[in-house]
């Protein structure tokens, strides 16, 4: 059921879509909180060094989210409910999640069939870093997409309002 969420989910980011400028950023926020607390769960003895290559992937993954995202030609306009963006549509959120459900499927497997190497300290490693890069990705696109979207409106305010749909 999980999964074909995500494939639902993934697809339909495959498509042009219009949305208020915080609901990008909402995934990965979300992805970050859950993730930290499932391998928290899944390797209640992990040491500093796991947490330390998760935040090292999750630095490295946003960097490259946010420059994949730079190419990305937005498209801006001032609806009734606000500010919308307008995202182009990118399969990229759909390989993540797909990504993200075979590594989260791999890591529970081998945890519950008890594997020998499931229970040594470079899993528990290998396991925070897929998790940083994966979220990283994530959050490097929202965070490039929400801080466009801050830069607009900033210059919109002071040029008076500016037109219906601007690209930058």
């Amino acid at each position: 059921m999980l999964f074909c969420l995500f494939v639902y989910i993934g697809v339909k980011r495959c498509f042009v879509r219009e949305v208020r400028p915080v609901r990008p950023i909402l995934f990965p926020v979300l992805f970050v909180g859950l993730g930290l607390s499932s391998l928290g769960h899944l390797f209640p003895r992990a040491g500093v060094a796991a947490y330390a290559v998760a935040l090292a992937m999750l630095m490295l993954g946003t960097a490259g989210g946010w420059f994949h995202a730079r190419r990305w030609r937005l498209q801006f306009r001032n609806g009734p409910e606000g500010m919308l963006v307008r995202l182009p549509g990118d399969a990229s959120l759909l390989v993540t999640l797909l990504l993200t459900f075979v590594a989260e499927t791999f890591i529970h497997y081998a945890i519950a069939t008890s594997q020998p190497w499931a229970a040594t300290d470079a899993f528990a490693v290998w396991s925070f870093a897929v998790w940083g890069g994966l979220v990283g990705m994530s959050l490097g696109r929202a965070i490039n997409v929400v801080t466009r979207c801050v830069c607009h409106a900033n210059r919109s305010t002071g040029e008076g309002g500016g037109s219906a749909i601007e690209s930058r």
